[in-house]
């Protein structure tokens, strides 16, 4: 997650540096108003994946044993932003056009954004004895570590083939 968000975090970065020489006006290159728009556009975009990146991994930590719902999102996220990739190279899209463009940081990015999904998806539909008891059992009282869900669960095994 986090290295997802920091890829999102390059780039916004190199756009940004690509933006900073049209907007001098120095340059020989300079963009006219619809590109500059359109890339500070790209350059808000990546920021905030990059930033929902950070605090879905900060909740997925947080949380991994209580909670579905961080991987969820990440999962469908993930497939979402694949997705508009895609559409972006194949679909003419009002304000974003057509874009031609794939690069290393691209791919790099989708393959990253996949494995996210693909491990989401893994962690969810793998985990659901831990996740119902930890769900269930959780109260005011403090979270309890891997070792004492798993223990929970065991001896309420034992109790069924006791009864």
């Amino acid at each position: 997650m986090i290295s997802t968000a920091a890829i999102y975090f390059i780039a916004a970065s190199q756009d940004y540096s690509d933006l900073a020489p049209s907007s001098s006006g120095n340059g020989t290159e300079s963009k006219d108003s619809g590109d500059t728009i359109a890339t500070v556009n790209e350059i808000v975009f990546f920021i905030v994946v990059g930033i929902a990146y950070i605090a879905a991994g900060i909740w997925m930590a947080e949380n991994k044993y209580y909670s579905k719902v961080p991987y969820i999102i990440a999962a469908i996220g993930s497939i979402a932003l694949i997705a508009f990739y895609i559409s972006t190279r194949s679909v003419n899209i009002p304000s974003i056009g057509i874009q031609d463009d794939i690069g290393t940081i691209d791919i790099l990015s989708k393959v990253i954004q996949a494995a996210v999904a693909g491990i989401s998806i893994y962690i969810v539909k793998s985990s659901t004895i831990i996740w119902r008891s930890a769900t269930t059992t959780r109260t005011s009282s403090p979270p309890l570590s891997a070792a004492e869900i798993l223990e929970y669960e065991v001896r309420k095994m034992q109790k069924r083939k006791e009864i």
